[in-house]
């Protein structure tokens, strides 16, 4: 098995490169820590190989790998490295030393390497055929991506097979489908969505298609069993939920029933079902002006065969779509070929039935659609990253057709939806194209949203949508903050009151997703806990609603599902490995015997796999995992009463980097320090293999900033001073101790990261207001700890700066606001471009997020059970397969 993971050798051409977990076409699954055999050969020639280093090696011709080993080469006095003029990479530590085996001394120098290095030995993890199998499949969805892929509507097919002949001669203009008709319907008599049966959905297709039937007085028994079923089965739309009847139902239901009647078909006209029906579309119709349907394009136009009496045809062809159908509707559009035989309309469907042998759906094209949520779908199966590039020509696609007052389901629609626009917004601004707030203005109407402009209902989906493109607003986006805020009530009273039903969709845990975007909304959402998540969610089978029940197999499939199984559960047993090294190295450090300190180990890891979780970011988990550690036990050393003339000792050995200036120090004091001080020159030996240049001086700059900070804190709390909200802030800033994790984390993040850009304004500002975004919500969840510590907080300092603010709740409140303010900013500076890498800012940002999921309810950091469901879901139960 190849591997990305290769050492920089000049005489061998191998090309140091950590970036690589990508998986091309025709080329195994690589994983970082395994050398390729062109990398053996050239560590064997140079005899670089321990005696019982552990490589894989193919065998030619059989596509598998075995293990092989190399032959002794180390100079004993190398301390695990070699000599000058051979590779300078720390090598790893022989395979059969475990982890019971390593010596409790301070620093274990060799544990990294055996991690990064041997990642794949550690899992013997062999090649994965089945993932690169299901890999490609995936890829061919998007290489045969055109206007979108749906199943077949009998509903639609029926009414183009309703069309006579163009040419004045008796029958039929598009025969075949009156035969697809004779050929779909169902044992019991009716037709539909096979695998659900909805009595909406079966008595309208099986009504349509009946009459279709019996116009052309063809397939007589067919039409008799229709008859039989809707006899038997129209009073079950009683009992169907209103939420799932079709599109325009109300409209084109007794239309058809009318037909019917016409046609002398023997149906049970007076059932009250019928009735009501009935009546809904009187009421309906008196709400329709009909000068504004022939004036503006409206949803109407999707139903128009139901209003085929009452229209003017002529006057309807000036709202016709580009590509000759009303509003993408085959129904609709078959309606008005049959009354104006108009050229266009007949183009439209003609090309339906040749792509579709004969039969179409209930709409199309629903390219922009299909396009969406096929990736919407990757994106919280957590598998997108397969897909870069497939994803970004069909975001490019979307934004080609992108309109300042949104989109609707197919390119150029002249009627758009909150859905469809709200879907395109998130995942378009999320990916760097520039969108306004102001596609959802015709939207808004009396301080409510709705799907259509136009109309006064909501729908689950279409809210839920509007919800997660709201929360991705940047600074002064009134309209979203709106938004954010109407969609989210919305949702809250649906969960609320277990009414988590959609007139779009029929999905297997609706409820479960908007339960989940009201419990961690996208500042919250920790990536890898949103997969675990939607991977009980996400539903194979789901249907959509339409004129008649459909799938979008591009969308929902079992292929999807299986492929992020197998992702989440392999990249789970890598992290379960480096979790593992991180929890000796703790121990190595001697961590576990400073009393004061919490043992967090498990946590810190889980941030930064919950966020970070490619395989390729095997080196970036490890080093913020040990920052993560290090910060925590330094806060707990600063906070458990240590004198502060002790504390300014500790300070200073940390400013000149001088381990004899702790000798006078308790034993506590020097475990700590020597910890700290032999874990940055560790990492920073890493970062220069990293970044190609000493980086040394920033990460002790950074570890400097936090202890001094720590130290004025100290210093207040000695004094009693209490300093004033703006003073607070600025050491307190600091003292939240995120800097030196996501600053250290960066030099791995796969970038090299210059002087200019180290020393930008723009890579100060996100880490500024990460820092701002921490120490608020730290203060408020933590602040009656922090008390008892007789430590102060932002709250406490807020509220006696401003007396007249009547309670600690609105002081909160006001603080809360401050911290959306500067996640609005930090989604902007994030999500533009700017000097500083993307993947540098997204571990900004996943910091912000990682403190509002920690700190959301709870102090969820030092509580010792806050977050154990979650740690337990994202590293240590597999997901069933």
């Amino acid at each position: 098995m190849a591997s990305s993971t290769l050492i920089q050798n000049r005489s061998c051409g191998v090309t140091s490169s950590m970036s690589s977990f990508q998986i091309f076409r025709g080329q195994p699954l690589r994983f970082p820590g395994t050398r390729t055999p062109a990398a053996v050969q050239c560590l064997k020639k140079r005899r670089c190989l321990r005696p019982t280093e552990s490589v894989l090696e193919s065998s030619p011709g059989s596509g598998s790998y075995r293990i092989v080993t190399g032959p002794s080469g180390i100079n004993p006095s190398s301390n695990g490295h070699l000599q000058e003029g051979s590779l300078t990479h720390r090598l790893p530590i022989p395979m059969e030393k475990s982890i019971d085996n390593f010596q409790s001394t301070l620093y274990v120098s060799d544990i990294w390497s055996e991690t990064l290095q041997r990642t794949e030995c550690l899992l013997q993890v062999t090649e994965n055929v089945q993932m690169n199998e299901w890999i490609e499949e995936i890829r061919m969805y998007f290489r045969n991506m055109t206007l979108g892929e749906i199943s077949m509507s009998p509903y639609d097919t029926a009414w183009v097979a309703r069309v006579p002949a163009l040419d004045g001669s008796h029958g039929p203009q598009f025969h075949r489908s009156l035969q697809w008709i004779i050929d779909n319907q169902l044992p019991d008599g009716d037709w539909g969505e096979p695998s659900l049966f909805l009595g909406y959905d079966r008595v309208c297709n099986t009504l349509a298609c009946v009459i279709a039937l019996k116009t052309w007085g063809v397939g007589a028994q067919n039409v008799e069993r229709g008859i039989q079923f809707l006899q038997s089965n129209i009073y079950k739309m009683e009992e169907d939920d209103a939420n799932h009847m079709p599109i325009g139902f109300e409209i084109v239901f007794p239309a058809m029933m009318e037909d019917a009647k016409a046609l002398g078909l023997d149906l049970p006209y007076d059932a009250t079902i019928l009735q009501q029906i009935s009546a809904e579309r009187e009421k309906k119709m008196k709400k329709i002006p009909m000068a504004m349907v022939y004036k503006y394009p409206t949803t109407l136009l999707h139903s128009l065969e139901g209003l085929h009496r009452e229209v003017d045809w002529n006057k309807l062809l000036q709202l016709q779509s580009e590509n000759g159908s009303f509003l993408y509707s085959p129904a609709s559009t078959a309606c008005a070929l049959m009354y104006t035989k108009d050229v266009k309309c007949f183009d439209y469907l003609n090309q339906l039935l040749i792509k579709f042998d004969h039969a179409c759906p209930n709409v199309y094209p629903v390219d922009l659609f299909e396009r969406l949520w096929m990736v919407d779908r990757l994106q919280r199966l957590g598998i997108s990253r397969y897909f870069e590039r497939e994803i970004r020509d069909c975001l490019q696609y979307v934004y080609r057709y992108w309109k300042d007052c949104g989109i609707g389901w197919a390119s150029n629609s002249s009627v758009q939806d909150v859905d469809d626009t709200a879907m395109a917004f998130r995942l378009l601004r999320t990916h760097g194209f520039d969108v306004k707030e102001d596609c959802f203005r015709q939207f808004f109407k009396d301080g409510e949203f709705f799907c259509f402009a136009g109309q006064s209902s909501q729908a689950v989906t279409g809210m839920f949508n509007l919800s997660r493109a709201s929360q991705t607003l940047f600074p002064g986006e009134s309209l979203l903050k709106k938004a954010r805020t109407f969609s989210r009530n919305f949702l809250r009273t649906k969960h609320e009151n277990n009414e988590c039903f959609d007139k779009w969709i029929i999905t297997k845990d609706l409820a479960g997703e908007v339960e989940y975007n009201l419990t961690f909304p996208w500042y919250a959402s920790l990536p890898r806990l949103e997969h675990r998540t939607y991977l009980d969610q996400y539903g194979i089978d789901d249907i959509w609603i339409g004129k008649s029940l459909y799938k979008m197999p591009a969308v929902t499939n079992e292929v999807f599902l299986k492929l992020a199984k197998a992702d989440f559960n392999m990249c789970q047993a890598l992290h379960k490995k480096e979790l593992e090294q991180v929890i000796k190295w703790n121990a190595s450090c001697q961590f576990r015997d400073l009393e004061f300190a919490r043992q967090k180990s498990v946590e810190c890891y889980f941030a930064g796999a919950a966020t970070m979780f490619e395989p390729e970011m095997v080196q970036a988990r490890l080093v913020w995992a040990r920052c993560c550690v290090l910060t925590t036990v330094l806060d707990d050393y600063f906070d458990h009463g240590t004198p502060v003339e002790e504390l300014r000792v500790f300070v200073q050995a940390v400013r000149t980097w001088n381990p004899e200036l702790i000798n006078g120090l308790p034993e506590q004091a020097k475990i700590l320090f020597m910890g700290l001080y032999k874990t940055v020159n560790t990492i920073a030996e890493e970062a220069f293999m990293a970044q190609k240049r000493d980086v040394h001086h920033h990460l002790k700059h950074y570890w400097d900033k936090l202890i001094t900070s720590a130290l004025k804190e100290a210093e207040w709390a000695e004094s009693g001073y209490v300093p004033t909200f703006d003073e607070y802030m600025e050491v307190a800033e600091i003292s939240v101790a995120l800097e030196p994790i996501v600053c250290s984390t960066l030099f791995f993040a796969g970038h090299r990261l210059d002087e200019d850009v180290l020393d930008s304004y723009d890579y100060h500002l996100v880490m500024h207001l990460v820092n701002r975004v921490g120490r608020i919500l730290n203060d408020i969840q933590g602040m009656k700890r922090e008390a008892s510590q007789g430590k102060i907080s932002s709250v406490q300092i807020y509220m006696e700066e401003h007396p007249s603010v009547p309670s600690e709740a609105m002081a909160i409140a006001h603080l809360q606001e401050l911290v959306d303010n500067s996640m609005q900013q930090l989604t902007y500076e994030v999500l533009r471009f700017t000097a500083v890498p993307k993947s540098c800012k997204r571990i900004h940002l996943n910091m912000a997020k990682i403190m509002h999921a920690f700190y959301k309810d709870t102090d969820g950091f030092s509580s010792l059970t806050a977050m154990t469901g979650f740690v337990k879901k994202v590293l240590f139960e597999p997901v069933p397969e």
